[in-house]
């Protein structure tokens, strides 16, 4: 499936204010992503609202200087240890100004930088538990979101995003990233599900929102156009409104990758699979690590017998992620369509142990021997033996998470299958109830054999 990349970035923003306890971390082990803290909108009734807190002139002074070293990084390139010097020097002014939330914030987004998830959550969510103006701990609670988006922890992220909108109505980071994911639900669940709409139109609220604060937000105008992309089997016109929003984010930022995709993933529902494939290469160069422009790319190369570039880019797909299952099934495409069967059965098969609930390495292993071993094979006895396993691996789809419509193409396979083996059963009988050819009688006037 193609799809958008979700619009989730930790936002490097300023803030106020002092204390705060930590909490539990959601990360790993199974464990539950703590509830978020609760929290004071900013500006209204003055019991609604967190007081201002003015700072020190050192106070100033220390954040400032660390905040030189950060901004110098990143200009360059990050380590781990830039990282943790960065939070260090972030920390001691925290200690040193406890009513700094700034200086607590920066900790989180220099660990954040590194992917040093764990500790980076630990700050922010101290941060999120800081007294002070709530428009400054909106941003810790928006990138905690995006942490345990990241963990799968959805649910969580999708409170944390709700938290972070309640502290500040003009966060756009986090009304973009719930827009993004009600756009994977509506995908999820199709446009005839009654929720469908309801998920639209809270989609379409937030990303409205979003271009009321910020006009030239292109990474609203990316996911608009994509929520304007679904249902348009139904009304083709949301195609000409998707376009339309598309056009408008290319005038402020042609190089955004998503962009690119999006318009990729637009020119596909034109069945123009040219100007596709040339959208999703230019996300490609943009964003390297964009695995799902990558997917993209191998799809539709697939599609041209381009089978080169396709396992080239299924394979830093799963460089970038190896537990990217629709990875190993393009990449085996790649291979059985380069003829290396073995290779396209291992990677078929590593698809079926990362999740043996899904039916897609099932069916595509009994295409393989179907289609690819048993047909070509010389010995017929030994073909059937061939055909059986290919039957098995439909008769298991058939069990496993797959539209009806897939389910019901693997029981015609089924049926050929054993079309094709009774036709096979009833030659091989034929020919071992043939008589014995008669012996060769010797050609008159030939010489004797020799003894």
């Amino acid at each position: 499936m193609m799809t958008n990349k979700m619009i989730l970035a930790a936002v490097m923003f300023a803030a106020a204010c002092g204390g705060g306890q930590k909490a539990g971390s959601g990360l790993g082990g199974g464990k539950d992503v703590p509830p978020p803290p609760p929290v004071l909108k900013t500006g209204g009734d003055s019991g609604n609202a967190q007081p201002k807190i003015e700072h020190s002139a050192d106070a100033k002074k220390d954040y400032a200087a660390a905040m030189t070293n950060f901004t110098n990084n990143d200009k360059g390139a990050w380590s781990e240890s830039a990282c943790r010097g960065s939070a260090d020097q972030f920390a001691s002014v925290a200690r040193q100004h406890t009513s700094l939330v700034e200086a607590q914030f920066m900790v989180g987004l220099s660990y954040h930088r590194c992917n040093l998830l764990k500790e980076a959550e630990a700050a922010y969510q101290t941060a999120s538990r800081m007294k002070g103006d709530a428009t400054k701990i909106a941003m810790a609670l928006s990138n905690l979101g995006e942490i345990y988006y990241r963990a799968g922890k959805i649910d969580g992220a999708k409170q944390y995003w709700e938290s972070a909108i309640k502290a500040n109505g003009k966060l756009i980071a986090a009304r973009i990233n719930i827009a993004s994911l009600e756009l994977e639900q509506m995908r999820k669940i199709g446009d005839k599900n009654p929720e469908w709409k309801k998920l639209e139109e809270d989609a379409r609220f937030h990303l409205s929102n979003v271009l009321g604060v910020e006009s030239d937000s292109y990474q609203a105008y990316t996911v608009y156009g994509l929520i304007y992309m679904e249902g348009w089997q139904k009304n083709k016109n949301r195609l000409d409104l998707a376009k339309l929003l598309l056009d408008e984010g290319k005038k402020r930022n042609e190089k955004y990758a998503p962009l690119q995709n999006a318009f990729g993933l637009y020119y596909m529902r034109r069945n123009a699979l040219s100007l596709a494939l040339q959208n999703f290469q230019a996300a490609v160069e943009l964003d390297p690590k964009f695995i799902e422009a990558r997917m993209n790319v191998g799809l539709i190369t697939l599609n041209f017998r381009n089978y080169p570039v396709a396992k080239e880019q299924f394979t830093k797909a799963l460089e970038l992620d190896s537990k990217r299952y629709d990875a190993y099934i393009g990449l085996g495409a790649a291979l059985r369509g380069l003829k290396d069967l073995d290779g396209a059965e291992a990677q078929y098969k590593k698809a079926q142990q990362l999740d043996p609930r899904r039916g897609e390495a099932y069916y595509n292993l009994g295409v393989l021997y179907k289609d690819f071993r048993a047909s070509k094979q010389d010995d017929l006895k030994a073909s059937l033996g061939t055909y059986a396993t290919a039957k098995d691996y439909f008769r298991q789809f058939q069990d496993k998470q797959a539209a009806d419509t897939d389910k019901a193409e693997a029981k015609e396979q089924v049926t050929l299958i054993d079309k094709t083996t009774a036709q096979i059963s009833t030659f091989l009988k034929a020919q071992a109830n043939q008589p014995p050819p008669p012996p060769a009688q010797p050609t008159p006037g030939a010489a004797p054999a020799p003894k």
